[in-house]
């Protein structure tokens, strides 16, 4: 076999790249990768030991496609686990901090094994020879006359075997296995032991593994394995059973390939339940021969970082990741029960360690609980964790997570993206990325991310939902329609997609469609406080006063401490009460609900933006000073991306409140905090009414009121509604004697009134 013209083969290290049928081979070992993989590889092999920036390797390898970073840190995430690559030190691909990508290891490009010539009729053969790249090694240079000797016989042997193979990569889903127990009393054991299963499979360099969440739509349906296959994108597919009887399990297991449903093997094992592990182990690698997927040094590793010597702590944790997976508070509080039983049982069980972390986090949605004190329980457990093991994606998943929540964005950024070299098969991890570019207002990358989750998780409606989300701030809000609708699709009982479809209207000013979906998120939401904020944030919007009031009250009744540590209930309600009865009637109602008192900094700047809109300068600025000394604020709460994206940003009151009190330098000094900040989140591709809303007012307060109208122009071109809270604010005062504001905002009125005269009755009224 031989290479497409202008594609030779290339040595790297100990693999040989051909790029004529995008395969990667090292002796009897062959791996076929994407054909842009191959691109970014080829390209890194042409300039060995030179950095390549992100910006000139997607210009080269993504040529005419619109992505981001992301793409091309997934790409060599991928290569580097198809390479065995992922030790530190590298070994084939160094990362240069804040600057790209580099090959270090040893290139030579081969010419094909047999370059046929034509002259006068007759084929003349000459064997290849090796041509030599500069190499990244200088000790290479010494030794390639040895290689290139070698090279001949090796590029033949690979060519020849790789004509004869020629096969994809493979893929397998793990069905959830059916509990045949009497009284099926072991089903959530069974669940548990299928997850931990996938895990162990994600191991298998080269074979993609499809994940929980998608698997388990399968539980108890009888699709054809063929019609399945297609759905997951799966090439194999593994069901099996398992029963208990005393303290002895049947575990019974086939795998089947979804090309035309034929068994490959089915095998069934009887075992102690304590020896479930190694049943688990066995039923791994029997699957990794059957793909011929070669095991390496490194999968041992990861796999005994995986077990416990306690079958009590596997037992409870397979139950854990059950309850886990269940996604309610009551389910979550049994999981963080579980994973202690766990970690008590085996106190250097890592994976039980990092599940109750996972779970402690998840309080901060299901019990409001703040995230610095969930930290101060969580942390402990993963720092014991990397004390003893640092192969685990979970590990690195997990703390990623809690530093992204912390808002501590370099270190979540580190860990999640070791995660994902790790295990680029990692739906989780995929995940995780994704909602950290989201939090960072990075649309672009945060899609880039979910789409590839959504590969391995094709039935996970959070991603679906969390794509909508991504797509919205992009304002391609066709796209993201599509990706909503098919969270509803997949979840119909679930909140969260009707949730994100409010905020997708709200994004594109259809207020009554958000107030539908918000509606419907209510009535099945267990977070009601946020959900309240929101219905109130929708009605405000329309001018709806009276509502907006009633709304504040039943939301502040039904959870006195949710809704006081709640910022976003605060930034409409505070502002209604200025609207009804100025800052009498604010403050009557701050301190009423224990507002007055927070040590959130969040709050205070809310607080300090009420003052601003009843006029009371110097109280907003004690509430702004109050804010700057407490030690919950973080420059990452400060200039917030995810916050500039809705249109708030706590820059432009402090700034308007310095400016109040006569510090016009460091009310200057704040506002072109704010300018770099709006410039980095529009650069990032946000399109949102709140981001142009804010560079209107940041226009005006600078001095700027022609750019503050094109800029407003913007906004209500986007969906922006909220005219009623324009009129009280500071930001646009070097407006309101221009007859063009005034217009824009009548145009607005004009429009919310429209939609208030068209709501149903009782629309406007939260669910109990």
């Amino acid at each position: 076999m031989t290479s497409a013209p202008g594609k030779a083969a290339i040595q790297i290290g100990e693999w040989i790249a051909d790029p004529g049928d995008d395969s990667l081979s090292r002796g009897s070992e062959r791996v076929k990768i994407e054909p842009r993989t191959m691109r970014l590889l080829a390209r890194l092999a042409e300039s060995p030991g030179m950095v390549l920036s992100q910006e000139e390797l997607l210009n080269s390898v993504w040529s005419g496609v619109v992505v981001g970073p992301a793409s091309v840190y997934q790409s060599v995430s991928q290569l580097r686990k198809i390479l065995g690559d992922t030790d530190t030190p590298p070994s084939y691909i160094e990362t240069v901090a804040r600057k790209g990508y580099r090959l270090i290891a040893p290139v030579a490009r081969l010419a094909p094994p047999q370059a046929a010539t034509f002259e006068e009729g007759a084929i003349e053969t000459r064997p290849a020879t090796g041509i030599p790249l500069p190499s990244a090694a200088a000790a290479w240079r010494s030794r390639r006359w040895i290689f290139a000797a070698a090279s001949l016989a090796l590029l033949m042997m690979a060519g020849a075997w790789l004509w004869m193979t020629r096969e994809t990569f493979n893929s397998i889903v793990v069905l959830p296995f059916v509990d045949m127990t009497e009284g099926r009393t072991e089903q959530a054991f069974c669940d548990g032991m299928t997850e931990e299963l996938s895990n162990w499979l994600a191991q298998v360099p080269a074979l993609r593994v499809v994940a929980r969440t998608s698997a388990f739509k399968f539980r108890d349906k009888a699709e054809d394995v063929r019609a399945i296959g297609s759905e997951l994108g799966a090439t194999h597919l593994l069901e099996g059973s398992l029963r208990r009887s005393g303290d002895v399990l049947r575990v019974t297991v086939q795998l089947v390939t979804t090309k035309d449903g034929s068994h490959l093997w089915s095998r069934s094992f009887d075992t102690p339940v304590g020896d479930v592990l190694r049943i688990q182990e066995q039923i791994a690698r029997l699957i990794a021969e059957t793909l011929e997927a070669k095991l390496t040094p490194e999968f041992d590793q990861r796999l005994a970082a995986r077990r416990t010597a306690s079958a009590l702590a596997n037992e409870r944790y397979y139950l854990a990741l059950h309850y886990t997976q269940q996604i309610t508070k009551a389910d979550n509080d049994r999981a963080i029960a579980l994973y202690r039983e766990a970690v008590a049982a085996d106190a250097d069980f890592a994976l039980a360690k990092i599940g109750l972390a996972g779970a402690l986090i998840s309080q901060r949605y299901f019990d409001q609980r703040r995230i610095e004190a969930i930290a101060a329980e969580a942390m402990p457990l993963l720092e014991s964790v990397a004390a003893r093991s640092t192969r685990l994606a979970e590990f690195f998943v997990a703390r990623g997570a809690l530093y992204t929540e912390l808002r501590q964005r370099d270190p979540a950024m580190s860990d999640l993206l070791r995660a994902h070299v790790l295990n680029p098969n990692s739906a989780q991890a995929s995940a995780a990325l994704g909602k950290f570019n989201l939090t960072l207002a990075q649309p672009r990358d945060a899609l880039a991310y979910y789409d590839e989750a959504v590969e391995r998780d094709p039935l996970d409606f959070n991603l679906h939902a969390n794509r909508c989300l991504a797509l919205t701030d992009l304002a391609r809000f066709e796209q993201a329609a599509a990706a909503c609708a098919r969270a509803r699709s997949l979840a119909p009982d679930s909140h969260w997609p009707y949730r994100v479809s409010s905020l997708l209207e709200d994004a594109r000013g259809n207020i009554r469609e958000a107030l539908r979906w918000n509606e419907v998120s209510l009535r099945g939401d267990n977070r009601v406080v946020a959900v309240r904020a929101e219905r109130v944030r929708l009605l405000a919007g329309l001018g709806l006063q009276s509502q907006v009031e009633a709304q504040c009250s039943e939301a502040y009744a039904a959870d006195p401490a949710g809704a006081r540590d709640t910022f976003a209930l605060a930034a409409v309600c505070l502002r209604a009460a200025v609207m009804h009865g100025g800052t009498k009637e604010l403050r009557s109602f701050a301190q009423l609900h224990g507002l007055t008192t927070s040590d959130l900094p969040n709050v205070l700047f809310e607080l300090a933006n009420a003052e601003l809109a009843g006029g009371d300068a110097a109280a907003a600025r004690a509430y702004v000073d109050r804010a700057f000394a407490s030690p919950l604020l973080l420059p990452e709460d400060l200039a917030s991306p995810w916050q500039a994206r809705t249109g708030s940003a706590y820059l432009l009151i402090a700034a308007a409140a310095l400016r109040g009190s006569g510090d016009e330098a460091g009310a200057t000094r704040r506002l072109s905090e704010l300018s770099l900040l709006l410039a980095r989140v529009t650069a990032n591709g946000v399109r949102s009414h709140g981001l142009y809303v804010l560079k209107s007012e940041l226009a005006a307060m600078r001095g700027d009121p022609d750019g503050a109208i094109a800029e407003l122009r913007q906004a209500i071109e986007l969906g922006w509604r909220n005219a009623g809270f324009a009129q009280i604010e500071p930001y646009f005062g070097a407006l309101r004697g221009r007859a063009d504001y005034r217009a824009l905002l009548e145009q607005v009125r004009a429009r919310n009134a429209a939609d208030a005269a068209r709501l149903p009755s009782g629309a406007a009224s939260a669910s109990s």
